[in-house]
C-alpha cells in the first residue's frame, strides 16, 4: 500500500511585518501557514531584521530555495511629514527594484502587493526631486507598483495588487492620521461642516481580505479595497467622537487653517517638529478621496465591498458603542 505524500507547507514572506497592517495580519495568516517576517524594526512578528534592500538578503532567504513562495508586500515608506521626494523614491522605488533582484531564483507562486488609492493620482504625476511630500509619494507608489508588475510579467508570478485608503482600525494609532483624528475627537466640542467626501479601509475587514487572497480563495486581480459609503469628513469626526457633536459652519476654513499651516510650518523647520496640522495634511482634508468612479477597466471595484458583511457606518457605530462602554 503507497503512502499518501505529505503536503507541502506554504510558507509566506511579509514584508513590513512590524508595520501597522502586519500587526492584524500575520497573526491571521499564522493560523492556516508559516509566516516568515521581515523588516528594519524588531517586532514579535518579525523573523529577518533586514532591509528588503540589503544586499545580505537573498543569502539570509537561501534556505527557502527550494520551497513555494507567497509574498505579501506591505514594506513602504512610513511617513508623511519632513520627507523629501528623494526620501520617497527611495524607499519606495529603489529599495524594491533591489528587493525583486533579491527574489530572482526563487520559486514564488504569487505575490500580494499592498499599493495606496495615492498611485490612482501618481499615474499623472511625472516624479522629480522637486516635488512636495504628497505628489512624490502617490508618483512613488505609482512607479513602485509599475516595477513590480513588470517583475512578475516577466517572470510569469501571479500578481495581485490592492489599493487601500487611509487604514483605520478599533485602536487609534498615533502614527497614523485617523489614528491621531479618533485621539483627539473626543475632545472638540463641535465639528466645523467639512462636506469633502472621504474613503476609509478598516483594517481588521482588510487583514482578512488578504489573508483569502493568501489561502487562494480569492482569485488575482487588481482590487480597490475601500469601504462603502464613503463619507464626509463631519460625518466621520461625529461618528468616531463617541458622542453627540454639534456641526458649525466656518466662514473661509479653508484658508484659516491654510495659514495656520503655513505659520506651523515655518516655526517646525527650526527643530522638524510635528505640529500635526501641516500644509501638506489642510490639501488632503480638503480633497476628495471617495474613488466611487474608477474607470481603471482593470480594477475590480465590487469584490471587497461585496464580501463584507458591514457598511462604513455600521463599522464606525460599533466603535462608537465601544468607546462609550469602555
Amino acid at each position: 500500500m503507497k503512502k499518501s505524500s505529505q503536503k507541502e507547507v506554504s510558507k509566506t514572506l511579509v514584508t513590513g511585518s512590524s508595520g501597522y497592517v502586519a500587526s492584524i495580519l500575520i497573526p491571521n495568516i499564522n493560523k492556516h501557514m508559516e509566516v516568515f517576517g521581515i523588516d528594519v524594526s524588531e517586532n514579535i512578528h518579525t523573523d529577518l531584521k533586514c532591509d528588503i534592500a540589503e544586499d545580505s538578503l537573498k543569502s539570509s532567504l537561501y534556505h527557502f530555495k527550494e520551497q513555494k513562495l507567497t509574498i505579501i508586500n506591505l514594506a513602504a515608506s512610513r511617513f508623511d511629514f519632513g520627507a523629501s521626494a528623494k526620501d520617497y523614491y527611495k524607499l519606495n522605488v529603489l529599495s524594491h527594484e533591489k528587493f525583486l533582484q533579491s527574489l530572482s531564483g526563487f520559486r514564488i507562486r504569487k505575490f500580494i502587493h499592498v499599493s495606496s488609492v495615492a498611485a490612482f493620482d501618481g499615474k499623472n504625476i511625472p516624479y522629480s526631486d522637486s516635488l512636495n511630500c504628497d505628489d512624490a509619494y502617490r508618483a512613488t507608489k505609482y512607479l513602485q507598483e509599475v516595477k513590480i508588475q513588470k517583475w512578475c510579467s516577466d517572470n510569469n508570478i501571479e500578481l495581485t495588487i490592492l489599493y487601500p485608503s487611509a487604514i483605520f482600525s478599533d485602536d487609534p494609532r498615533s502614527d497614523t492620521n485617523i489614528g491621531k483624528l479618533q485621539s483627539i475627537s473626543r475632545y472638540i466640542p463641535f465639528v466645523p461642516k467639512i462636506d469633502v467626501v472621504k474613503s476609509l479601509t478598516y483594517l481588521p475587514t482588510f487583514s482578512k481580505f488578504i489573508a483569502d487572497l493568501a489561502a487562494g480563495e480569492i482569485s488575482a486581480g487588481k482590487y480597490l479595497t475601500i469601504e462603502k459609503p464613503s463619507l464626509t469628513v463631519s460625518k466621520i469626526i461625529q461618528i468616531i467622537s463617541g458622542q453627540s457633536i454639534r456641526l458649525v459652519h466656518i466662514p473661509f476654513l479653508q484658508l484659516i487653517l491654510r495659514t495656520i499651516a503655513n505659520f506651523l510650518y515655518v516655526i517646525s523647520l527650526f527643530g522638524k517638529f510635528d505640529f500635526i496640522i501641516t500644509p501638506n495634511r489642510v490639501v488632503k482634508l480638503f480633497s476628495d478621496t471617495s474613488y466611487t468612479q474608477i474607470n481603471y477597466e482593470d480594477i475590480d471595484t465590487e469584490t471587497y465591498t461585496s464580501r463584507n458583511c458591514r457598511q462604513l457606518t455600521e463599522i464606525l457605530a460599533d466603535f462608537k458603542k465601544e468607546k462609550i462602554n469602555a
